[in-house]
């Protein structure tokens, strides 16, 4: 506590000195803006596999889930102190939504050790999902000014607060296979089919620490007021999220060789952790526009 108190000592000294040192500015900034967020998440998860099973010679079930959010609209606002004409600081904040629309590619490809043909089939299908993310920054603030325009520049760490969800499906290849005896010979008979399987990442929250940087314009209008314009690169930390696979009764897609087949989430976890993850950067470029006030002139 008493270092705390000798350090805002200090600092209140070095700012009645510059209050001394130059003449009457604005003290406070208060700005509110809307604009357009450019989003920058896209990526894809790959589900891939090679399973041989008695009469298959091989079976490969590959779906790819390719992501990428949406560009959206944003909103954001703060609040600056000047303890110099051209330098200060910002407390500020934002929001930015975004939807992810997803879109599924199965393909399944099968060979039989008693032929030499390769069968291949395919299908596609759409997914969604949501991100969005709330900034909360503290800025150095650095301010050129100009008899009618302003020119600033903003930096510093950033506080998000992020969530995530998405809906899908993924492809998995199964076999059925028996042998029956019938005295002397024996039969084997095997069927293949695929299934479409529900895939999802449950709505998930998470806190991060990252950066934002900023540059933006002030045109005055009036006494205190501004028209302000502003580009800014807001950077967040990766994050890898697991997609789980919905347990249920599931009919076969492509040659109805299957019908109510169960699988439980005991039967998907040899397959599960082969699939990659999501890997959702929640990083955006805004540009808003708005309107700055200016007050406490000393």
């Amino acid at each position: 506590m008493k270092k705390l108190t000798i350090a805002l000592g200090i600092f209140l000294l070095l700012s009645l000195s510059v209050f001394a040192q130059y003449g009457p500015f604005p003290r406070f900034e208060f700005s509110v803006m809307g604009g357009y967020g450019l989003a920058q998440f896209k990526g894809d998860s790959v589900y891939s596999d090679n399973i041989s099973f008695h009469l298959l010679e091989y079976m490969k079930p590959d779906t790819t889930l390719s992501m990428k959010a949406d560009n959206s609209v944003f909103f954001t606002g703060g609040i600056s102190f000047f303890f110099h004409p051209n330098v200060g600081v910002q407390l500020g904040g934002g929001y930015f939504s975004s939807k992810v629309p997803i879109t599924g590619s199965f393909a399944f490809a099968y060979k039989w050790t008693t032929y030499s043909s390769v069968y291949n089939e395919s299908k596609n299908w759409d997914g969604d999902g949501k991100l969005s993310t709330i900034p909360l920054y503290l800025n150095l603030i650095g301010k050129f000014r100009m008899n009618a325009v302003d020119i600033f520049v903003t930096a510093g760490p950033t506080l998000y607060f992020n969530s995530f969800e998405a809906n899908s499906f993924v492809g998995l290849g199964d076999s059925l296979y028996y042998s029956i005896y019938i005295y002397p010979y024996t039969y084997y008979f095997q069927w293949v089919d695929a299934f479409q399987i529900p895939a999802s990442i449950p709505k998930t929250s998470w806190t991060a620490f990252g950066a934002n940087f900023g540059l933006g314009f002030d045109f005055k209008v009036g006494p205190g007021v501004a028209i302000t314009l502003e580009g800014r690169y807001f950077l967040v930390p990766k994050k890898s999220l697991v997609w789980e696979w919905t347990p249920g009764t599931y009919d076969s897609i492509f040659y109805d060789n299957f019908t109510g087949w169960e699988y439980t989430a005991a039967d998907f976890a040899p397959y599960q952790n082969k699939m990659t993850t999501a890997d959702v950067n929640p990083s955006f470029i805004s540009v808003a526009i708005g309107i700055r006030l200016t007050f406490g002139e000393k």
